[in-house]
């Protein structure tokens, strides 16, 4: 009797983040998930389990500062406090793993991607960056104006800015003059170069930090 033929398993080097030292349930659905994306894709199908791509601005930039429906999965809560700590309490999936890998931008589009990112600043004594950029984008979202617009920039100003600062961001000195003119005569844009800058700052360091294939499987595992 011939010996069936063993599947074709692929070069051992492409195997991509996550795969190599996960547990046996964890490459499982990895392969699966691959499988699935790949006919998906030659399909060209949408499934209610599977996210849109993000939204871009003129320059094929990600819009991902509040605007954007980003990549949450439809099991996802909005971002918020409670939601948050929700979010924290059910595991990722592989899925949602493999898009946080993929970009800075997926992970602060994904709620729980929010969620476990900052949770892992907090251990690195590094959050401010993150939760600056987050106040920045919920005064967008919200749009005060007027006296209230003043009040929350002030608020902001005072947290990450000022010399006094409680949590103060790392920006050059032209940006915070820059702010610091704006104060008394606001307006929703004037934190956007900073917001850019720690931005940057996160995905230059932390972020890298936080995609590491061992960091992923503790929080995949509820220990991260």
């Amino acid at each position: 009797m011939v010996a069936s033929p063993q599947p074709y398993l692929g070069r051992r080097n492409s195997k991509s983040l996550l795969e190599e030292s996960e547990p046996i349930f964890m490459k499982r659905a990895w392969k699966s998930l691959k499988r699935k994306n790949s006919k998906t894709k030659i399909e060209g199908s949408t499934s209610n389990n599977r996210t849109s791509e993000p939204e871009v601005d003129d320059m094929g930039v990600p819009i991902w500062d509040g605007v954007s429906k980003g990549n949450a999965t439809k099991n996802d809560k909005k971002p918020g406090k409670k939601a948050s700590e929700d979010c924290l309490k059910s595991l990722p999936s592989v899925e949602q793993c493999r898009r946080w890998q993929e970009s800075l931008e997926n992970v602060l589009q994904d709620p729980k991607g929010e969620a476990h990112f900052l949770r892992f600043l907090k251990k690195e004594f590094c959050a401010e960056n993150f939760e600056f950029w987050k106040e920045v984008k919920n005064l967008k979202k919200k749009s005060p104006q007027g006296e209230k617009l003043k009040k929350e920039v002030k608020s902001i100003y005072d947290s990450y800015i000022g010399e006094q600062a409680s949590k103060q961001i790392n920006v050059n000195g032209k940006l915070k003059q820059a702010i610091r003119e704006s104060v008394d005569e606001p307006s929703l844009g004037m934190f956007d170069d900073a917001q850019k800058f720690v931005v940057q700052l996160m995905r230059d360091g932390p972020y890298r930090r936080f995609i590491d294939e061992d960091n992923l499987q503790q929080i995949m595992s509820g220990h991260g």
